[in-house]
């Protein structure tokens, strides 16, 4: 869960965007404001941007948080070139500006949001488009589950708030008459689950369909949409990340003549895991899959997760302990909040206060104890983005109940891929496919829906 934490960590503080839009446009912004901030960046002169922010900005983004951006920026994605294509879009008296940044490894999105009636800057924000081929792929071995002449793959749309791009992987036998649809985990993600050198819901799709079943996977909305997102629905919740996009893939199975009479599985992994259990009362859904999923809050994970990163080396460094306990501090503040106004920078990980509530009262293990549909819970030894504290926690409130299969996978880390030990970041950077086990546990479950 919550991905690449290192990687996330470098570049949070550039994914900072005000919600305060007002109306009413008057002056106009010049379209070269993007280019004149990233020089600044580039330059170091990080003040002068600063004394551009309004009063809501200045409090998100001080000069301090500012200053490891850029460093930041060219230590993942290599030297910068230039400026790229530029378009704008307005949001009442706002002008929202993208320019895209050329790096040598891939090309981001800088948007800027100027205020047009105060010419200041309401909003920056850093997203990473599309990454560079540098070097030629290196041809990785098909795992013995794969058999890539059993099954075809087509491209489809997935409706949601904006149409999402997706795959349909279907065996050339469709006999078993189950359609299995993949859920991501946390953060961003492709419809393939890239996380380093693996793509795991592809991985994923291609295993099940070997065996004989239909998948349907797709781009997951904050990918491609981000930052659309952030402006028109600023309060977002887990609910309008995740479940808009499962039914559209359950309306697509269900209006689509090869698929419409097979059993619907909902497969989740990570927060998707947890997510899908939303589904545990919707009559067109036959089962449920959780692979590596939590009962517990994202961010008290979040802080297992950063402390136990931070000592990989068995040293924990006093700017990596000022994190840890910012993080704590930001989820004190939002346990104890009060009624009134909640400052948004005071919020654990950059989430907003209607996300926040929504996880707060969202109750996988409640809808679990209310559902009368087969479920699987799958869970490895050598996961510590979602331990075996996690799976514990759903045996001792689940194990009970008849429709429910629980199993704790040995050796296998958070995407499921064999591991000699307890993973840690670097890990999945290394072409780790799905553990054939895995595989065998989903397919015994199945034989005995």
């Amino acid at each position: 869960m919550l991905k690449t934490l290192i990687s996330k960590i470098l570049i949070v503080i550039a994914l900072l965007l005000t919600t305060s839009l007002v109306a009413n446009t008057t002056e106009v912004v010049s379209i070269e404001r993007p280019k004149e901030i990233i020089k600044h960046f580039q330059n170091g002169t990080v003040d002068e941007i600063y004394f551009q922010y309004d009063s809501a900005m200045a409090k998100l983004l001080p000069p301090h948080r500012m200053k490891p951006i850029w460093s930041q920026l060219l230590a993942n994605y290599g030297e910068f070139i230039g400026f790229g294509l530029q378009d704008s879009t307005t949001n009442g008296d706002n002008l929202i500006i993208n320019t895209d940044l050329d790096y040598e490894k891939a090309i981001m999105n800088f948007m800027l949001a100027v205020n047009t009636k105060t010419n200041k800057i309401t909003g920056i924000y850093f997203s990473e488009q599309e990454k560079k081929n540098i070097n030629p792929e290196i041809a990785k071995p098909t795992p013995s589950y794969i058999d890539t002449s059993k099954f075809i793959e087509s491209d489809i749309i997935i409706k949601d708030k904006f149409d999402l791009n997706g795959k349909l992987t279907i065996p050339n036998s469709f006999d078993k008459k189950i359609t299995f649809v993949l859920v991501h985990g946390s953060g961003p993600s492709d419809m393939d689950g890239t996380l380093g050198e693996n793509k795991f819901l592809k991985n994923l799709a291609w295993g099940l369909s070997s065996f004989g079943y239909a998948i349907v996977r797709y781009e997951k909305l904050t990918k491609r949409y981000g930052r659309e997102l952030m402006i028109s629905n600023p309060e977002m919740t887990q609910d309008d990340e995740y479940n808009n996009s499962i039914q559209g893939a359950i309306d697509y199975i269900n209006s689509n003549s090869m698929l419409n009479n097979s059993k619907i599985i909902l497969i989740g992994h990570s927060q998707g895991a947890s997510t899908i259990t939303s589904f545990y009362d919707n009559k067109d859904v036959d089962g449920m899959i959780l692979l590596s999923g939590t009962p517990r809050k994202l961010y008290d994970l979040y802080t297992e997760q950063l402390e136990y990163i931070f000592n990989i080396d068995g040293i924990v460094r006093p700017s990596e302990r000022t994190i840890i306990q910012e993080h704590k501090d930001k989820v004190s503040y939002f346990k104890n909040y009060k009624k009134g106004e909640v400052k948004a920078d005071s919020l654990p990980m950059g989430l907003n206060l209607e996300y926040l509530k929504h996880l707060d009262l969202f109750d996988p293990i409640k809808n679990l104890n209310q559902s009368v549909k087969p479920t699987l819970i799958l869970a490895g030894s050598h996961d510590y983005q979602v331990t075996k504290v996690d799976f514990d926690i759903w045996k001792s409130n689940l194990e009970s109940k008849e429709n429910i299969k629980l199993k704790f996978i040995e050796n296998v880390n958070h995407i499921l891929g064999e591991s000699e030990k307890m993973a840690v970041p670097a890990d999945y950077q290394k072409y780790t496919p799905i553990a054939p086990i895995v595989f065998d546990e989903i397919i015994k479950w199945i034989n005995n829906l």
